[in-house]
């Protein structure tokens, strides 16, 4: 009787054993699928950001998806739009003020070259630039 109980206990001390042993392993591989799958999602590209001041002439090298933060000095972001010679190349976002200030922008969305001219409404600077998108 004394030998039935021994084996009873080692019996069960193994069988909490393995059940730990799977448990702590199955939470390692879980944080492990998590870390690998969040790294491959979270690749974000920060935007290319130019100051319209610096801008006239130049040309930028974007790929598609990119984006390119105009700051703007001392005018309002709000006062500055943009004609495109190609419009399905990039797209333009007005700047705005209010709670936060937006400054005006693009994004690269397909492959090919564009002449950006931005107009400032208040003062008539006008600055051109070229875009290229791979």
């Amino acid at each position: 009787m004394m030998k039935n109980h021994k084996i009873a206990k080692i019996t069960a001390i193994a069988a909490l054993a393995a059940a730990a042993t799977f448990s702590l392993s199955a939470c390692t591989t879980a944080a492990e699928d998590n870390s690998s799958s969040s790294s491959e999602t979270s690749q974000v590209v920060a935007p290319t950001i130019v100051d319209v001041a610096t801008l006239d002439g130049q040309t930028l090298d974007l790929s598609v998806g990119n984006f390119v933060d105009i700051t703007t000095g001392d005018t309002a972001p709000e006062d500055w739009t943009a004609v495109l010679s190609d419009p399905s190349v990039a797209s333009f976002t007005p700047g705005s003020t209010g709670t936060a200030v937006m400054n005006p922008g693009l994004e690269a969305t397909k492959a090919g070259s564009t002449t950006v001219e931005l107009t400032n409404k208040t003062t008539g600077a006008v600055v051109t630039f070229t875009v290229n998108v791979k």
